[in-house]
C-alpha cells in the first residue's frame, strides 16, 4: 500500500519517529512541545512553534514571516507499581524525538512533521507487557483570512505499534524495538482549528481532532481489533496581560468512550483474548503562564487535570493509564533572533487505583496500582 510506504520511506530517513509514550492524559501527552508543556499543556490560542501541527494547526499563522526548523526529543520516565505479586514495572524510561517544519509566507503558513501522539507501556519480571505506539506524520496548511481570524488544518498520516506478552494466557507477540511495534497499523486522520483575535491582548482558539481511524494491527498470526485513539474537541484563551506576561487556559473534550472498548486480540482468526476497557470520555483542563523575564529569557509555569478515564472495574496492570495531575514548569532561551532552545519538566504525582472486578485475562480483582511520572521535553529552534 502507498500509505504503508509513505510511512516506512520516513522512518527509514530518520525522521523522529516516535517511538513509546506512556502517555498520561489516558494515552495521550499532557503537552506537545515544550513551550506548550511547560504552561500545562494549553496551546489553543498562541504561537507555540510546531508542536501546532499536534495542538492547533491554525496557530502556525501566529508565526513570524520565514521559515522555522524543530528538532525535539522528549522523556516520559513512569513509575509504575503494583500489588498481588506482580512487583513493579521496569519499563520506566522512554525517548520521543520528535521534528516539525514550517514557512510562512504572506497568508499562508504550511509545513510538515513526525510527533509522537501517545500510548501506553508496562513490563515486568514475569515477562507480561504491553506496550503501545502512536505517532503521527503530519501536513499543515493555515491562512490568514484577516489580521484577526487564521483557520488552519492538517492530513496526519497515523502510525501504530503494539507488543504483548501475557505468559499465563499464551499471548506472545513482540519485535525488541523501543520505536516499533510487532503489531502494526496504518491510518488517514486529519484536523481543523482556528484563532481569533478577540481583542488585542486576547485570543481564543479551538481545534477539532478525527478519531485515529486505526485498523486492524497484525502481525503475522496474531491481530488486534478495537485498538483506536479519540477524537478530540479543544478550546482555548490566551491572554497577553502586558509586555511580559502572558496566561493560557484550554479545556479539551477527548472522546474515549467512541475509541477504546473491547480490545481483542485474534491468533490464528479466532478470537483469544478480549481486553475489555469500556474508558470514559475526559475532560482536560490545562492553565499556564509565561513571564519574559529579559530579551533573551522567558520563564513558564503550569497544571493539568485529566480524570482516570479508566473504571475501576477494568483497569489492568498492563495498561494502566490513570494519573490525572500533572505539575509542569520550564523556560525558553534565545541565543539570537534565529537560534532558541525551550525546555519543560513535567511531574506527576502518585495516582492510586484498586481494581474492583475482573478482567480477563489480566484478572484485577483487588489489585492496587500506583503510578507516577517525571517527564521532560527540550526542543531547539532555527528561524530564516
Amino acid at each position: 500500500m502507498q500509505l504503508n510506504k509513505l510511512a516506512a520511506t520516513l522512518a527509514a530517513a530518520g525522521l523522529a519517529v516516535p517511538g513509546l509514550a506512556m502517555a498520561t492524559n489516558g494515552m495521550l501527552m499532557e503537552g506537545y512541545g515544550p513551550i506548550a508543556t511547560g504552561m500545562g499543556g494549553a496551546a489553543m490560542a498562541y504561537d507555540n512553534g510546531t508542536a501546532a501541527m499536534a495542538n492547533n494547526p491554525a496557530t502556525l499563522g501566529l508565526m513570524a514571516e520565514g521559515s522555522r526548523i524543530d528538532v525535539m526529543l522528549g522523556f516520559v520516565g513512569p513509575d509504575v507499581k503494583t500489588s498481588m505479586g506482580i512487583g513493579k514495572s521496569k519499563a520506566d524510561a522512554f525517548y520521543m524525538p520528535a521534528f516539525g517544519y514550517a514557512k510562512k509566507m504572506g497568508k499562508l503558513t504550511y509545513g510538515a512533521g513526525i510527533y509522537g501522539q501517545g500510548g501506553m507501556g508496562t513490563e515486568y519480571a514475569s515477562g507480561d507487557m504491553a506496550q503501545v505506539s502512536v505517532g503521527r506524520v503530519i501536513f499543515p496548511l493555515a491562512y490568514a483570512v484577516n489580521d484577526r481570524f487564521n483557520i488552519g488544518g492538517s492530513v496526519d498520516v497515523v502510525w501504530a505499534g503494539m507488543d504483548m506478552v501475557v505468559t499465563g494466557y499464551g499471548i506472545n507477540f513482540k519485535d525488541g524495538s523501543d520505536f516499533t511495534g510487532a503489531a502494526k497499523g496504518y491510518s488517514l486522520a486529519a484536523k481543523l482549528g482556528f484563532t481569533y483575535k478577540l481583542a488585542d491582548a486576547l485570543t481564543v482558539g479551538g481545534v477539532y481532532q478525527s478519531a485515529g481511524n486505526l485498523p486492524d494491527l497484525k502481525d503475522g498470526i496474531y491481530k488486534v481489533k478495537g485498538f483506536d485513539m479519540p477524537a478530540t474537541l479543544g478550546l482555548g484563551l490566551a491572554w497577553q496581560a502586558n509586555d511580559k506576561l502572558m496566561v493560557a487556559a484550554d479545556v479539551k473534550d477527548v472522546l474515549w468512550g467512541d475509541s477504546m472498548n473491547t480490545v481483542t486480540i485474534y491468533k490464528n482468526g479466532a478470537v483469544y483474548a478480549p481486553f475489555q476497557q469500556d474508558w470514559n470520555d475526559q475532560i482536560v483542563l490545562s492553565l499556564g503562564l509565561a513571564y519574559k523575564l529579559n530579551d533573551a529569557l522567558t520563564g513558564r509555569i503550569g497544571y493539568n487535570h485529566g480524570k482516570n478515564p479508566i473504571p475501576d472495574q477494568f483497569v489492568n496492570y498492563l495498561w494502566p493509564a490513570i494519573v490525572e495531575n500533572h505539575y509542569t514548569a520550564g523556560f525558553g532561551y534565545a541565543f539570537s533572533k534565529q537560534s532558541t532552545v525551550n525546555f519543560a519538566l513535567s511531574y506527576s504525582p502518585k495516582a492510586s487505583v484498586t481494581g474492583t472486578g475482573p478482567n480477563p485475562p489480566v484478572g484485577n480483582g483487588g489489585m492496587v496500582i500506583d503510578h507516577s511520572q517525571l517527564n521532560w521535553q527540550l526542543m531547539y529552534s532555527y528561524a530564516f
